[in-house]
């Protein structure tokens, strides 16, 4: 009996520790849950970022609800209002239909796109052809032409030309880059048959300044033109010859003096350009006389 007594006793701190192990290993598991569920508790989503839109100053602006033919009245016609950025509007746009209800169109207008003030009119305006095509500050002055003035009547509404002044010992420029608007009181701008009549009136649209320089000029000799590209915006750079730079050996003062010459580019890209009074002008061929500096178009020098 003694011996079964100790025999117990000896396994008692056995099972003790087993358990103290146990109740470790719990309390560690259980404080390890708590732990992340506190962490996952604490988590918070990041706030969602939004991109900055500046705002801009919209305004309601009236348009016509369908094309709209030119001559028509605006009071018969019906409008909407269209909300547009203000910083996006054209000048002199039409801000209140009520304004211009008296209005004719003097174009043919589109629908929903805002209404121009300089494309409607009075009733005059629409009624008279030409009127209607002269913008504010401009003039329209007529002048008697021929063949020869009218470069063989190829000068013709749409065209642009240089006015020339003829005397007797000189040749002058009065004006540059001026558009005709009417040929022998025909407004169209269309293709010209090369046996259409040559006209014999002309209407130019001119500046105050080249109304009275024409004008000034007509009364001192003859008027011709010169016809130019439409898109040559480029002045003359001489605007007189006198009798005088026609004498043999006579040195004018406006002669073309080539200053320099560059190539650029290679093979079928390369370019030559002459420094011509100043200004680089494309050139045909390089100009004789001059070390020409050539450059690849990576911009080395060969």
């Amino acid at each position: 009996m003694v011996g079964r007594a100790s025999s117990s006793l000896s396994r008692r701190p056995e099972l003790a520790g087993r358990l103290l192990g146990l109740f470790a290993v719990f309390v560690g598991v259980g404080g390890a849950a708590y732990s992340m569920g506190r962490g996952h508790g604490s988590f918070t989503e990041p706030k969602e970022v939004r991109a900055y839109v500046p705002e801009f100053n919209v305004v309601e602006i009236p348009v016509p609800e369908a094309p709209v033919p030119a001559g028509a009245l605006l009071r018969e016609v019906s409008v909407r209002y269209e909300k547009f950025p203000e910083h996006q509007l054209p000048t002199g746009v039409v801000r209140e239909i009520g304004t211009v209800r008296d209005a004719v169109t003097l174009v043919a207008l589109p629908g929903g796109l805002p209404i121009l003030h300089v494309n409607i009119g009075s009733s005059d305006e629409a009624s008279h052809p030409l009127v209607g095509r002269i913008p504010p500050g401009m003039r329209a002055m007529t002048v008697r032409v021929d063949a020869t003035v009218a470069v063989e009547g190829w000068a013709r509404s749409g065209t642009f030309v240089d006015v020339l002044l003829l005397e007797k010992s000189r040749t002058t420029v009065v004006a540059e880059q001026v558009k005709i608007i009417s040929a022998e009181r025909s407004l169209s701008a269309g293709v010209q048959s090369a046996t259409a009549p040559i006209p014999s009136t002309v209407t130019l649209l001119v500046t105050q300044e080249q109304c009275l320089a024409i004008n000034t000029a007509v009364a001192l000799g003859k008027i011709a033109f010169a016809l130019r590209s439409g898109g040559d915006a480029d002045s003359w750079r001489a605007t007189q010859f006198a009798a005088k730079d026609l004498s043999q050996g006579a040195t004018r003062r406006d002669d073309p003096k080539i200053e320099g010459a560059v190539s650029v580019g290679v093979g079928t890209q390369k370019r030559n350009y002459a420094l011509v009074n100043g200004r680089w002008i494309p050139s045909e061929s390089t100009p004789t006389g001059f070390f020409v500096s050539r450059k690849t178009p990576r911009g080395d020098e060969g």
